[in-house]
């Protein structure tokens, strides 16, 4: 699995012995503070590995990682790194991935709305989509989280859990498609 954005490294706690996950972080602070402030990479039972700057330079670079998962958990805060939204940078993306391989954006977001950025992308490189969303539950400790799933193939979504939890996304995107050279963060306000 590849994430783009550590934060405090928590998707490495859903890593299981074989498992290899790959967090790319343009901060060295962040990689500093999760290793010396939590506890989630050293106790997660998949090897881990972080990766330090840019990550869609780093991803440019690299050789093909054959992800079953790339996540991207860089959108939640109140500036956003467009530069990782673009229709280039979502090609970058898939050439990380297996065949069956899936793309899931964090698209929690208080004052930006992510989805139709998104379904563009998907609409561009032909690709499935698919949103989950859960509420908050206050007692469980659990913030609301929104997530767009994209794959090339539409087999990546036959499991019982997704076909449970995902929804097909089907309404026209309102915003004209992200490229490196257009970008309109105007168009989704909130």
């Amino acid at each position: 699995m590849g994430v783009v954005g550590l934060g405090a490294g928590t998707l490495a706690a859903y890593g299981r012995s074989g498992d290899v996950f790959r967090f790319y972080d343009i901060n060295p602070k962040v990689v500093e503070l999760a290793r010396s402030e939590f506890s989630f990479l050293a106790d997660s039972r998949a090897q881990v590995e972080v990766a330090l700057g840019d990550a869609r330079l780093s991803l440019e670079r690299e050789p093909g990682q054959n992800f079953d998962v790339l996540a991207l958990d860089a959108f939640s805060s109140d500036a956003i790194p467009v530069h990782l939204l673009t229709a280039e940078a979502f090609g970058t993306y898939l050439r990380h991935l297996r065949r069956r391989g899936i793309l899931a954006v964090h698209i929690s977001n208080r004052y930006l709305d992510l989805v139709p950025v998104v379904q563009q992308a998907a609409l561009a490189l032909s690709l499935e989509l698919r949103q989950v969303e859960n509420e908050d539950d206050d007692e469980a400790g659990v913030y609301r989280s929104d997530w767009m799933l994209l794959s090339a193939s539409p087999a990546a979504f036959e499991g019982k859990l997704l076909k449970d939890a995902a929804e097909r996304v089907d309404a026209a995107p309102r915003v004209k498609l992200w490229t490196d050279d257009y970008s309109d963060l105007y168009r989704i306000l909130k």
